[in-house]
């Protein structure tokens, strides 16, 4: 596993709050908890993983919260971090799979699974792009050209994503 594959990004900084070091954050994790005072967390800097600590957590409207973290303590600190991703360690999110329920899966669950069409191999889950109005499957094929899949369950059928295997049902004429 690669140094970026050992890691599960849970935010991004979108902002400060105040004039003490809080930082607003776009929470991309449907488990709060992981924001908890004391949670080990690890901002994305400059293509390094810089461990830190979180001292206070407010909840806000939406997907936002506030956090402060160790070490940062003044408004400058806090916005030299905007467009910085948060991320905690992969063996962290899998002491919190019962959280996410039965059914659920992370994305890394879904990246990389065989992609069929009508029951035929088709290609690979390249990645998942977060958009507007949800999540899409970039769905590389065998001749290396990505097709972009709206994450719906009218489209992507994912009952056997622990058997690495997502079946797609594209409307007409997104695949061409």
């Amino acid at each position: 596993m690669s140094r970026d594959e050992q890691f599960l990004r849970i935010g991004k900084i979108i902002g400060a709050h105040g004039l003490h070091g809080r930082l607003r954050v776009l929470a991309i994790t449907d488990i709060q908890e992981r924001f908890e005072i004391g949670s080990c967390i690890y901002l994305h800097v400059r293509g390094e993983y810089q461990r830190n600590s979180i001292l206070d957590f407010i909840e806000q409207k939406g997907r936002q919260c506030l956090i402060r973290l160790e070490g940062i303590s003044d408004r400058d600190s806090a916005l030299s971090l905007k467009g910085i991703e948060i991320f905690i360690e992969r063996d962290e999110a899998e002491k919190t799979r019962h959280l996410i329920g039965e059914d659920a899966y992370y994305y890394y669950d879904i990246i990389g699974c065989s992609v069929y069409l009508e029951d035929e191999p088709f290609g690979r889950v390249k990645d998942i792009l977060e958009a507007g109005a949800g999540e899409i499957l970039v769905v590389e094929d065998s001749s290396g050209k990505e097709f972009l899949i709206p994450f719906v369950h009218s489209m992507v059928d994912t009952r056997e994503v622990f058997k690495r295997k997502i079946y797609i049902y594209p409307i007409e004429g997104l695949i061409e």
